[in-house]
């Protein structure tokens, strides 16, 4: 007989990170008419922008975009830097499992290295290495059986709670912001921008209603050259919000998002003013990819036996995040780059850190990010030069030995750098954000039946003695016995299981052989 069985359902999404796709694109380019002939190259920088991301007929993800790239040089004939921007597209494909057009996913890139070649005067060679980080969300529907609705069968349930995180929502929003960065009035006016950085860091999620509140954090650079030719910066922080609509609820729900950029505009003036030198207006073209997860509290039957028949029973795991939880961790963070030479004076400096990997040792978890450190510098005669370190970050975690963190590591604000009789002094505070948990496998029963018990069946109550303790549970008593908890406490005079002292004999009242 089919047993009948109450079921719930629920859906969430699986996030299934796959392996990232790391490629390098090269690209010769020729000197604009307007720049100088390239005498010497001092530094290269970029940033990588996705435009398009498509599901290819045979699953894989399509990637196409480009890199924003900026080449700083010193000309042919005088000292006054200039630059070189370029853009460099590029095209390649993330490998998927069983990923249709209808599936949703998100693709991060990330610019591991870039540097450039002069191959002469006018013409250099740009040469990127480039990594893709591809997140597949897979819909999962669940059946949790959470109640039997035979009756006269003698039927006992063991029935289980618990408390798991889950991806209720997977989605993305791109939107644009635009801010005006003002430079002191003490200071010389802006006449070239030479290169740029953007930093867009989360800094807030919060359900309200029916929306989600998202607050972050844009970290605009600029490296300029001021209206008598000298080498200049300007950073400046701003605070933006995004509102998206969620049907998750206010109480159990919460968000995890990243920013990436997929356009990026500097230029000098104002909206009022186009010719004002100590205004740069920044335009960005922002993608949000946007993880609602909600804390559930699931029911179902992890058991079930009969005293009158014997229960076959079919049985599925259920993956659940117990103890799920986020948390923030600064470091701050002291390295010497070498420069070989006397410095005069620190231009720029900036951090990039690439994607963080989890280490376990003796000695506890260990997040391990690479770190490149780049300062750009005059030395004692006045001349543009770079200095470079790579290395590999390392920072303590509070996880437990079943937990397994999501990382990611940024560096907000500014980077400090100082000349020093070995070198320069780089002075920054890497901020790790990690999302951990317990996960587990829980079983439950998807369906069974109930079938006459082999042998003489039915006969007489009988009395057995039984050791209690263990670890063996008293439903696992009961079960073994076809009888009841209810009756083994009642038969050894019991409140309740909690009561029963460790290693104690039980009477119990065999009700089925």
């Amino acid at each position: 007989m089919e047993l009948n069985l109450k079921r719930e359902t629920y859906l969430c999404y699986e996030a299934a990170a796959e392996s990232p796709t790391s490629f390098e694109t090269t690209q010769e380019a020729i000197v604009p008419d307007s720049c100088a002939d390239v005498g010497r190259i001092v530094s290269a920088s970029g940033a990588v922008l996705v435009h398009s991301k498509d599901v290819t007929p045979d699953g894989r993800v399509e990637v196409s975009g480009v890199i924003k790239a900026t080449v700083l040089f010193v000309p042919d004939q005088g000292r006054e830097a200039g630059a070189v921007h370029l853009s460099i597209p590029f095209h390649n494909y993330c490998e998927a499992r069983e990923l249709t057009a209808g599936d949703r996913y998100g693709v991060l890139a990330e610019l591991r290295s870039i540097d450039a070649r002069l191959l002469n005067p006018r013409k250099l060679l740009i040469r990127a290495d480039l990594a893709l980080y591809l997140t597949v969300y897979q819909e999962r529907s669940v059946q949790l059986c959470t109640a039997a609705t035979q009756e006269g069968e003698g039927l006992q349930l063991l029935e289980e709670t618990v408390e798991t995180t889950v991806i209720a929502d997977a989605l993305e929003r791109e939107f644009s912001y635009v801010e005006e960065m003002s430079l002191s009035a003490s200071r010389r006016a802006i006449r070239e921008i030479l290169d740029t950085r953007t930093a867009i860091a989360p800094s807030e999620t919060k359900i309200i209603g029916n929306k989600l509140v998202m607050k972050g954090i844009v970290r605009g650079e600029i490296l300029y050259l001021d209206e008598a030719g000298e080498l200049g910066t300007l950073s400046q922080e701003y605070l933006f919000s995004q509102i998206v609509e969620t049907a998750v609820p206010e109480e159990t729900g919460f968000a995890r998002v990243r920013y990436a950029l997929t356009g990026f505009e500097y230029q000098i003036g104002s909206e009022n003013d186009r010719e004002d030198g100590h205004t740069v207006t920044m335009s960005l073209h922002i993608r949000s990819q946007i993880e609602v997860l909600e804390k559930r509290q699931l029911h179902f039957l992890s058991d079930l036996y009969s005293i009158t028949k014997e229960a076959k029973l079919e049985r599925k795991t259920l993956p659940v995040l117990e103890q799920g939880r986020t948390y923030s961790k600064k470091q701050n963070m002291r390295e010497v780059v070498e420069t070989g030479v006397a410095v005069k004076q620190v231009v720029d400096a900036s951090i990039r850190c690439g994607a963080c990997s989890l280490q376990r040792g003796d000695e506890g978890a260990m997040a391990v990010t690479p770190v490149g450190i780049r300062v750009l510098y005059l030395d004692e005669n006045d001349a543009l030069l770079l200095a470079e370190k790579d290395i590999q970050l390392r920072g303590e975690l509070d996880v437990s030995d079943g937990s397994d963190p999501a990382i990611q590591v940024c560096c907000p604000g500014e980077v400090a750098a100082s000349p020093t009789p070995e070198g320069i002094e780089v002075r920054f505070t890497p901020e790790f954000t990690i999302d951990t948990g317990i996960r587990s496998q829980r079983t439950y029963i998807s369906s069974g039946t109930l079938e006459e018990p082999a042998g003489e069946g039915e006969r007489a109550a009988s009395i057995v003695l039984k050791k209690f303790g263990g670890g063996t549970r008293l439903w696992d008593i009961a079960k073994q016995y076809h009888t009841t908890r209810e009756d083994i406490l009642s038969a050894n005079e019991l409140e309740s299981e909690a009561s029963i002292p460790a290693d104690r004999l039980l009477l119990i009242p065999r009700r089925r052989a």
